[in-house]
């Protein structure tokens, strides 16, 4: 499914002038070939919530071009350097890999197999995502992107971020927390149980509010658990995840307990949920959305952070059923 790539292999030193912190400052190194001479400094914008060493990762980036256009489809190079305490370059860096575009649910415009385009974002959003990407050690590394957009030629951009030596929220492995979430028929405002339910509506999705955690874990089955705010998401990727885990509710629902919890309790006073606060809110913190698998005996099968796709549940979903 993926392609394991180590970063420890011998590769070019990443320019990291004027690069430092979790928020991206772009560099345009002049070795690069580009159709128009020179090369545009792009922003790379780290999607991941968390990056964990000595493990298989899913590394997400989003690239956000000088004129704020997004650059989509295709693909892109990225190669990995760790940083040492000093903020300058340790080790050796990575070869290139290739990252592919990983479009943001529900938006359906252009080929997504064509050479990178600058995009405005009111058209078409998504990221760019490398599979089995494993970091030797925990800290501080970097990440430079590459690609050849059409009609600005080579693009280039670096960010740094952090890798942590154990997961902050439940991790693979680990044994599900056995939260008693909100539930249809509870006594509770309707906003409590999903963000949707505002002004007299209904709740949607009534088979994702229908069991807490709790109870899924005693049934002995695989569940399936997103954790969402469709009205208040930062990212904008809350209501379409939760419409996919909807989805696969209509096709597994007989085989696994699928779960939508809300992330706030009350918005307006950042109050989360007491579910969500205990699976997610850490170090004074909250990301959003999550969604977790869990084995017939409660414990974490696999995870996603904050964008993935159907196909990319559906074949994690129909691996953990054939394993129960």
């Amino acid at each position: 499914m993926s392609t394991k790539m180590a970063v420890l292999c011998v590769g070019f030193a990443i320019t990291l002038a004027a690069c430092s912190g979790d928020t991206t400052t772009a560099t345009s190194p002049q070795s690069a070939p580009t159709s128009q001479g020179g090369n545009l400094p792009v922003q790379v914008s780290l999607v991941n919530y968390e990056l964990l060493a000595n493990e298989s990762n899913r590394f997400l980036v989003g690239l956000i071009l000088p004129d704020n256009r997004l650059v989509a489809y295709g693909t892109v190079q990225m190669r990995f350097q760790g940083i040492g305490a000093d903020g300058q370059p340790a080790g050796t860096a990575s070869e290139a890999a290739t990252g592919t575009y990983l479009p943001v649910p529900g938006t359906k415009v252009g080929d997504y197999s064509a050479d990178p385009q600058a995009i405005s974002p009111a058209t078409v959003r998504g990221v760019y995502e490398l599979e089995g990407v494993e970091f030797g050690t925990a800290g501080t590394w970097a990440v430079q992107v590459a690609a050849r957009v059409e009609d600005y030629g080579v693009v280039q951009g670096t960010a740094t971020f952090e890798v942590l030596d154990a997961p902050r929220v439940p991790g693979v492995g680990e044994p599900a927390p056995a939260s008693d979430n909100a539930v249809i028929g509870d006594d509770v405002a309707s906003v409590e149980i999903d963000s949707r339910a505002q002004n007299g509506v209904d709740i949607p999705d009534p088979d994702l509010h229908a069991v807490s955690i709790a109870d899924a874990i005693d049934r002995g089955q695989p569940t399936v658990i997103v954790f969402s705010t469709p009205v208040y998401c930062q990212s904008r990727f809350c209501g379409p995840v939760t419409d996919m885990v909807s989805d696969l509710e209509r096709k597994y629902g007989d085989e696994a307990s699928f779960i939508h919890v809300e992330v706030w309790k009350d918005f307006e006073t950042s109050t989360a949920n007491d579910a969500a606060a205990e699976w997610l809110f850490r170090d004074g913190d909250l990301t959003e959305p999550w969604l977790f698998m869990l084995d017939e005996d409660g414990r974490i099968a696999a995870r996603w952070d904050n964008l993935f796709t159907e196909a990319e549940l559906e074949e994690g979903l129909t691996e953990l059923l054939g394993a129960a």
